[in-house]
């Protein structure tokens, strides 16, 4: 018998089935680019360091080197509610139907906040101030933005910079430009940092650009309009420097796009999870009307810039 106090509890279970199994699918792009990590605490910190000198010969005993520190970062997880109302009448009428649906795009929603949020990295990646959606700051540890023309070597060396942050329109000429600019980053002792760039992030409307500049077969491929056939750079059965190409249709800049070092991104693009979804029954206010909410804390961003290089072209 449906009355006032029991009725939710009977949809519960049923419910937070539901909410499990679309709350919990994987987070595609989130969980290529980024490295997830469970996150035990309410703040998390990161402290890098610099880089060390080459290793010197060998003179009868072994040398100590004092590494300086780099940029602290440091990631508070947030904490993000929502919830779902099922109204009586609906159980009463056998809308099981109409109640699974509501359930599952209240659910579904917070796959797509979570892929929303993870594209605002690159999305902010330009912008040097203020937060994000939810609070975080844009700005990195070393106070400028993901992509730009004024990184700080480290703490003890902000006098000096380098870039990862230039304005080229997407082309063979272009990405190659991009890739030295890439290969050349050194560390706070002037060191090459071994940045080896394997992957470009581009949106919708460049992807088919892409695709042609970056061949992702083993098939011999020629520059495109290349009147001379000119074998491509990125081809590597010819022994190339084969990218692959990610199409994230998220990011909102037509022209700007991502040249990236996959290696090193898993090291220091990071998002940590402090609690995954989860489905609770709230406390019955009104007779006629249930309400459940799910809530899930999280927190993103990276240690360090070098594993990315952006063009954003005006």
């Amino acid at each position: 018998m449906l009355v006032s106090g029991n009725w939710a509890p009977l949809l519960t279970p049923g419910l937070r089935e539901i909410y499990s199994m679309v709350a919990g699918r994987p987070d595609p792009m989130r969980d290529l680019l980024y490295r997830v990590l469970p996150s035990p605490k309410s703040t998390e910190e990161y402290l890098g360091f610099g880089g060390r000198r080459l290793v010197p010969p060998w003179t009868g005993t072994v040398p100590y080197e004092d590494m300086d520190a780099y940029y602290r970062t440091t990631m508070r997880n947030i904490l993000l509610v929502d919830g779902l109302q099922i109204e009586r009448s609906l159980l009463e009428d056998d809308q099981y139907g109409q109640i699974r649906q509501a359930t599952e795009e209240f659910s579904e929603n917070f796959g797509v906040t979570r892929e929303h949020d993870a594209v605002q990295t690159f999305i902010n990646a330009f912008t040097d101030t203020g937060v994000n959606r939810v609070g975080l700051n844009i700005a990195g540890a070393d106070a400028v933005g993901l992509c730009s023309t004024a990184h700080p070597y480290s703490p003890v060396a902000a006098g000096t910079t380098q870039s990862n942050e230039g304005t080229l329109a997407l082309s063979v000429a272009n990405a190659d430009t991009t890739r030295q600019n890439m290969l050349n980053l050194t560390d706070d002792k002037g060191v090459l940092m071994a940045v080896n760039p394997d992957m470009v992030l581009v949106p919708a409307e460049l992807e088919r650009d892409a695709r042609q500049i970056f061949p992702q077969t083993d098939d011999v491929l020629f520059e495109p309009g290349s009147a001379q056939f000119d074998a491509s750079l990125f081809q590597s059965k010819l022994g190339g420097h084969k990218m692959t190409v990610v199409m994230w249709n998220r990011l909102t800049d037509a022209n700007a796009w991502f040249m990236i070092d996959s290696r090193l991104m898993k090291q220091h693009l990071i998002w940590q999870d402090r609690v995954l979804p989860s489905f609770e029954e709230l406390p019955m206010t009104n007779p006629e009307i249930a309400q459940w909410s799910g809530r899930m804390r999280y927190s993103l961003g990276w240690k360090h810039w070098a594993w990315v290089y952006g063009n954003n072209p005006s």
